[in-house]
């Protein structure tokens, strides 16, 4: 009996080990099943090649009940990759997330992979989904932006900011206004856009009518010899009349508005400006984003954007003032931004105001001494509103100013050094000065070493009241009579207003102190300009 009870047992054993291995078994497969899959829903932004260069993004919707962090999009083509793009951490589930693209290589039209490759919750690895995208054949490198879409800033003319869209070289190309009913309004051929800055000015009959146009680009590659196409849509609503052209005398004046309401953004959340032989930029507002974005024309040199900001957000609960500095340099991306926004998401409502200066410095890293593009300054104010989907607004003002070769009043003037490493910090250097009616000489002067002398001077008689702006902080002195003698400061701005009514602006950036000569620095830029 004893040994029929103990082969019942092992008998008995064996079956419950076979189910225990079959549960295994079957959990493994379950699991290896569940790990096989990514469970993500992704898109590309465009089909075009062209327009994944600057505003190229992957949607990427992870589905209610997934979980996955720490994604990578690539879009390849054999074993080829052309781009790529990534987001770090946890991936919030039920929601999709904007991938920003960085184009490695330009593609033609055909066939590509997408593949979005990703760790996934309870599983060992990563794990990856792809799926094909059709490009189109790449559209012209070109975008024609408006200075503003409000009709009454557009009286007899059309005004255009044209930007290469990373530096393309476009040569001769035909600018078309089509209008609602899609017939020619005007036309205007550029004969070499060559990677610069260029307003184009559409000549039209009174004003247009409110409604939705389109601005067809046809040009040149000069790269590839092709010819090429483009064409963006814009929406032309009722108003305006603050931005309209400004007669050049001795400032280039420019007035840009962005200003949309009920809700409807889309084709008028841009306005465009550019900073003669320094580059181009947009100002953009709409519910997703809200900035100040500028293209340099130039690779091979430095440029930079400093700005005074004061923000408030949410009706007054928060407030914020800041000096803050967005540069084109030596490992950076090829355009910057400041935000007027505070908060990601976006704050639901703000007010504010910049007040910013766009600078040339030379060639990237080098020692300084070179002839520099004038600097362009700016005041922005802006409002939004969008708490309310239906009745979101958002109001932009700008006005834009760079000297020129005129003397007719009102007139922009301006003073800049570069130097980089102690040895370049020569007289001729460290000094820069240029003469303004009524005010006699505006020096600026940035000396290398510790006891050497940075300063503003001006040495005429007219007072003033002088703003320093460093950090988070600023503060004003008042002085009944020049000259004026003001500290440069270290990482900041000067706003001098003076008694006539002139106004001076800086930015100042400076490094005298480190051990090693070669590593200090001083960039200095300012402009001088009567009110237009």
């Amino acid at each position: 009996m004893n040994t029929v009870f103990r082969r019942t047992i092992t008998f008995l054993a064996l079956i419950g080990l076979g189910f225990s291995l079959a549960a295994v078994t079957a959990t493994s497969a379950t699991a290896k099943n569940r790990c096989a899959k990514l469970p993500v829903n992704i898109k590309l932004s465009t089909h075009d090649p062209t327009g994944l260069l600057e505003d190229g993004y992957a949607w990427v919707y992870v589905n209610p009940r997934g979980s996955i962090g720490n994604a990578q999009v690539k879009i390849k083509r054999g074993h080829k990759t052309f781009a790529r793009g990534r987001v770090y951490g946890e991936m919030a589930s039920g929601r999709t997330s904007v991938i920003r693209m960085h184009v490695l290589r330009r593609m033609k039209a055909g066939r590509y992979t997408v593949t979005v490759t990703a760790r996934k919750a309870g599983c060992g690895g990563k794990v990856t989904k792809r799926r094909a995208w059709r490009f189109t054949s790449p559209s012209l490198g070109l975008k024609a932006i408006p200075v503003s879409t409000r009709v009454n800033d557009n009286v007899g003319t059309v005004r255009f900011v044209l930007r290469p869209i990373r530096r393309t070289q476009v040569g001769r190309v035909r600018v078309s206004l089509i209008g609602p009913g899609g017939g020619v309004i005007s036309q205007q051929v550029v004969t070499d856009v060559d990677g610069k800055q260029i307003i184009a000015e559409l000549p039209i009959s009174g004003r247009l009518k409110p409604g939705k146009y389109r601005v067809r680009l046809a040009g040149e590659d000069q790269k590839t010899g092709q010819w090429r196409a483009s064409a963006q849509t814009w929406k032309f609503a009722r108003g305006g009349g603050g931005a309209k052209p400004v007669e050049t005398t001795g400032t280039y004046v420019q007035k840009v508005a962005v200003d949309w309401y009920n809700g409807k953004w889309e084709g008028r959340q841009v306005g465009g400006f550019v900073a003669p032989g320094i580059g181009n930029g947009e100002i953009v507002c709409s519910p997703y984003q809200q900035w100040v974005r500028f293209y340099p024309s130039n690779g091979s040199r430095e440029s930079a954007m400093m700005t005074w900001s004061y923000k408030s957000w949410d009706y007054g609960k928060g407030s914020e003032k800041a000096i803050r500095e967005a540069k084109y340099a030596t490992g950076t991306g090829p355009d910057f931004r400041e935000g007027m926004n505070k908060w990601g998401p976006t704050e639901k409502q703000s007010t504010g105001t910049f007040q910013g200066i766009i600078s040339d410095r030379g060639p990237l890293d080098g020692p300084g001494g070179s002839s520099l593009a004038p600097p362009t300054t700016f005041d922005l104010n802006w409002e939004w509103d969008f708490n309310s989907a239906g009745k979101a607004h958002c109001h932009v003002e700008a006005t834009f100013r760079t000297q020129t070769t005129q003397d007719i009043d009102p007139l922009a003037r301006s003073v800049q050094i570069v130097w980089r490493g102690e040895s370049n910090a020569t007289e001729a250097n460290t000094q820069s000065t240029v003469a303004f009616p009524d005010l006699g000489n505006v020096q600026a002067i940035c000396q290398a070493g510790p006891n050497g002398t940075r300063r503003l001077i001006v040495d005429g008689a007219v007072g003033g009241r002088v703003y320093t702006r460093e950090g988070s902080d600023d503060y004003a002195v008042s002085q009944p009579q020049g000259p004026l003698v003001m500290r440069l400061p270290n990482n900041g701005m000067l706003f001098v207003q003076m008694d006539n009514g002139d106004r001076i602006l800086v930015s100042s950036r400076w490094k005298v102190n480190d051990p090693v000569a070669a590593n200090n620095w001083c960039v200095i830029a300012g402009q001088v300009y009567s009110p237009s």
